[in-house]
């Protein structure tokens, strides 16, 4: 009965250290982008940042559901008074689509000139930075 209880204890002990390192997997990240990807840094300066991230938030909400080109986009703080966003593009002609869709989308250029009013902006005063991964 106790070399029954050991093997079954030893199992137990054994399978749960096994299993025990099973998150770490988890916890490594991708690739930010792939070869050919775009990554599009938006910097915006900000006097209400808790109003101006939060009509970020609606805008890529917006975005997910209506936009026809499939993109990923992020709202950010970066640094003091400045927040934005982090978009990730499948090509340069794919960001190129997502722009011109934005520009002729009679909504999303309302969200965005609340956003901006709410930061105390102009559409002037966002600041692109444009990556190609390589």
């Amino acid at each position: 009965m106790i070399n029954r209880f050991l093997v079954l204890f030893t199992g137990l002990v054994v399978s749960s250290m096994a299993l025990s390192g099973h998150h770490k997997d988890s916890e490594k990240l991708a690739p930010v982008a792939s070869a050919g990807q775009v990554v599009v840094v938006y910097e915006v300066p900000c006097k209400n940042v808790v109003a101006g991230l939060a009509s970020i938030k609606d805008l890529i909400a917006y975005e997910v559901k209506a936009s026809p080109i499939s993109y990923s986009s992020s709202p950010a703080t970066i640094g003091e008074g400045v927040i934005g966003a982090v978009d990730l593009h499948l090509s340069v002609a794919s960001m190129q689509s997502v722009v011109a869709w934005q520009e002729g989308d009679a909504k999303w250029k309302a969200m965005q000139a609340k956003s901006l009013e709410a930061c105390g902006v102009t559409a002037d005063d966002i600041k692109a930075t444009i990556i190609l991964a390589q």
